[in-house]
């Protein structure tokens, strides 16, 4: 069953009901141990560095997100296995570096590879219009490079947000069969995790608007919301005792 987003939503704070102790304890360990490992690179001292110095933290950086991203995985296992009724804790966030560790690296590599890709066009246009004095031709250029940055971004998101999850469930597939099946999933279903995207605007407001701070609340929501989407588009969602709003 095609669910819509406000049905989805609704079944995601069901589930989250009395249970939102651990997933946001799943969250706020994930940030943390991000946020601890890029200290020694956050430093003052590091605001004038040499070219290898540089070159060096920009390395670092990338295996920090590539770290992010793995650890997103372990929060996601979190709200699946919540979702699915099985036994879920804390020390789940660490499950994919436990087992099949390189397929979660690989897969984060190529997810944030093709992230990068897809900011060049933007990357371009500011460094031209840096390079150059302002003038319309240039402001249009900018703006123009953004906008494909954007679309790209978005075309990543639409078609590839939910790698991870297919190595979550199949622990014996190949990274580049991950990507080939989420792409397989998500045709037809792409209108309606746009319109989820743009639901989550909203709560990215609230975040800014509150320092953060409801990032504690809802950010689980998300993840969750997230996870009951895929379930729904494999169909498992139907086989779970959840309560479905588009009934009678």
């Amino acid at each position: 069953m095609k669910r819509t987003s406000r049905e989805l939503g609704r079944i995601s704070r069901d589930i989250l009901n009395n249970r939102y102790r651990i997933p946001m304890g799943a969250f706020v360990a994930a940030g943390l141990i991000t946020a601890v490992i890029r200290l020694p690179f956050s430093s003052p001292e590091n605001d004038f560095q040499t070219v290898p110095q540089l070159v060096i933290t920009l390395l670092a950086e990338f295996l920090i997100m590539l770290i992010s991203q793995v650890l997103k995985a372990g929060v996601v296992q979190v709200h699946l296995n919540m979702t699915r009724a099985k036994e879920f804790h804390l020390l789940q966030i660490f499950n994919p570096f436990r087992a099949g560790t390189d397929r979660y690296f690989g897969a984060s590599f190529l997810l944030c590879v093709l992230f990068i890709l897809c900011c060049l066009p933007f990357t371009s246009g500011s460094v031209y219009f840096y390079l150059t004095d302002t003038t319309p031709f240039s402001i249009c250029v900018l703006a123009l490079s953004g906008l494909l940055s954007l679309a790209l971004i978005l075309l990543l998101l639409l078609n590839y947000t939910f790698v991870l999850f297919f190595l979550l469930d199949y622990p014996q597939m190949k990274v580049m069969s991950a990507f080939g099946e989420c792409r397989k999933m998500m045709k037809g279903n792409q209108g309606r995790f746009l319109i989820l995207l743009t639901g989550f605007a909203g709560y990215g407001a609230l975040i800014v608007c509150s320092l953060g701070l409801a990032s504690l609340w809802a950010a689980p929501y998300m993840t969750q919301t997230l996870v009951t989407f895929y379930l729904d588009c494999t169909c498992e969602l139907d086989r779970i005792p959840v309560r479905d709003y588009g009934s009678p």
